[in-house]
């Protein structure tokens, strides 16, 4: 599906923000044909997916690694009726094609980021033509071969993150001890995860107290439901909730917690300690 910056302004009449799950991974894919950082791209989960050129065109996939038939975080030259595949998954969870000038796709409320739930723009389904938005066609600069990005830049979507988190606004609810045992156990990402919320299991947490009136969410609040297993909210989540909020994962690690596929383990830390 469609999915780009989000509509984070409509936030206040409980519309969630939607966008990219790996909003790292799809800003390096319009990076690299030079599209604007806002540019809508095509969010593939997991596998299976193949997409036809009809026409000569510059597209860019990074992400999770689906073995996809083109190299991906570099910049690639389709000819027409080329293919592109993604027959199976070996990493991470979110793949993302972006075209040179990004896809021509319809806005909703400002925004080309499909929001299935609340019916906000139409999914992809087989047979849909893509078309480009009309500009002028990308070129690499004179005298360079080819364009990619850096190793660094490239997420190990297998490695257990490590997620900074900010303490939450029922943070001393929460007794020493369960927030301790927040940071110093691995979660386990649970199949109940989507782009609403990522469920994790391990041992349940408690707050000093469950009743509590309801008050705004953010991507990546975690909140702790009644059995105590935790939940972080993702890009399609709700804007309020009543449950208690330990923290907020940063907002820069979002996404890897995104790339993180069920039965993975994630581990958290103090914000204020990830830089010692």
């Amino acid at each position: 599906m469609f999915q780009d910056h989000g509509r984070p302004s409509w936030r206040r009449f409980g519309v969630p923000p939607s966008g990219a799950m790996d909003d790292h991974a799809a800003c390096w894919a319009n990076a690299l044909l030079d599209n604007p950082p806002t540019a809508p791209v095509v969010e593939l989960l997991l596998q299976g997916a193949r997409f036809l050129a009809l026409h000569d065109c510059w597209v860019a996939v990074c992400g999770a690694d689906a073995e996809s038939s083109v190299p991906m975080w570099r910049a690639v030259r389709l000819r027409a009726d080329e293919e592109i595949r993604f027959p199976r998954i070996r990493s991470g969870v979110w793949t993302y094609l972006a075209v040179e000038g990004g896809f021509d796709a319809p806005l909703w409320l400002g925004s080309a980021s499909v929001y299935a739930r609340g019916r906000l723009g139409v999914p992809l389904v087989r047979g849909d033509v893509l078309l480009r938005t009309p500009g002028a066609p990308f070129r690499l600069p004179a005298s360079v071969a080819g364009r990619s990005v850096a190793w660094e830049e490239r997420r190990n979507y297998d490695a257990t993150p490590l997620l900074r988190v900010w303490p939450g606004p029922q943070w001393d609810s929460f007794s020493k001890a369960d927030r301790a045992a927040f940071f110093e156990q691995t979660w386990t990402v649970m199949p109940q995860s989507d782009r609403v919320g990522y469920r994790l299991s391990g041992q349940s947490l408690s707050p000093g107290q469950w009743q509590m009136i309801s008050e705004p969410l953010r991507v990546g609040t975690v909140q702790i439901p009644e059995d105590g297993q935790p939940i972080v909210m993702m890009r399609d989540g709700p804007t309020v909730g009543g449950y208690p909020k330990l923290g907020v994962v940063d907002a820069h690690d979002v996404a890897r917690l995104a790339q993180c596929r069920l039965g993975r383990g994630v581990k958290f830390r103090l914000a204020e300690q990830a830089a010692m």
